[in-house]
């Protein structure tokens, strides 16, 4: 049992995103249905599937920061010794982290700053909306620094592991 719960909170963006998706995908369904076939559509369904998908797409970021998955140009890291792959993969790094804490500093003053404003239509905090931007921030730094110290222990290996299996 703890092994599974270890897994899922290993690949809780996954979860996440997966469920985000279904969501959205239900919610649109509605609005083709009542659109369609009942003519007469629901109001809220737009604003819910858009921010839905916002959110599915930032905790899905996320799930690929984790897995090394974003897209990167290798043609000039790859061709360099393990130790140089390695100092540019950490300096990339840490121009990720400097981004990643900016979108944390500035996604809470916005969290902040909009809280009284209400969406269009169903009238929440658009606050609440752009939590996601603060929380998968933290998420991201968290999966950043992992991927550093997994690099940094492996003196690269992790790194030319990973190169080598996203070029097969």
């Amino acid at each position: 049992m703890r092994a599974a719960l270890l897994r899922h909170l290993v690949r809780f963006e996954d979860e996440i995103a997966g469920l985000l998706m279904m969501a959205v995908t239900l919610v649109l369904a509605l609005q083709v249905l009542t659109r369609y076939v009942f003519n007469d559509p629901l109001a809220w369904t737009e604003e819910v599937s858009r921010h839905l998908f916002v959110w599915m797409v930032f905790f899905g970021a996320s799930g690929a920061l984790r897995e090394r998955s974003h897209v990167a140009i290798e043609l000039v890291v790859v061709r360099l010794p393990r130790q140089a792959q390695l100092a540019a993969a950490l300096l990339c790094n840490l121009l990720v982290l400097f981004f990643l804490g900016n979108l944390l500093y500035w996604g809470v003053k916005a969290v902040d700053r909009m809280w009284t404003l209400p969406t269009a239509t169903l009238e929440l905090p658009v606050g609440l909306v752009y939590t996601v931007f603060p929380i998968t921030a933290a998420l991201m730094i968290v999966r950043t620094v992992v991927n550093m110290w997994a690099d940094v222990r492996s003196r690269g290996a992790t790194l030319a592991q990973v190169t080598q299996d996203l070029s097969i």
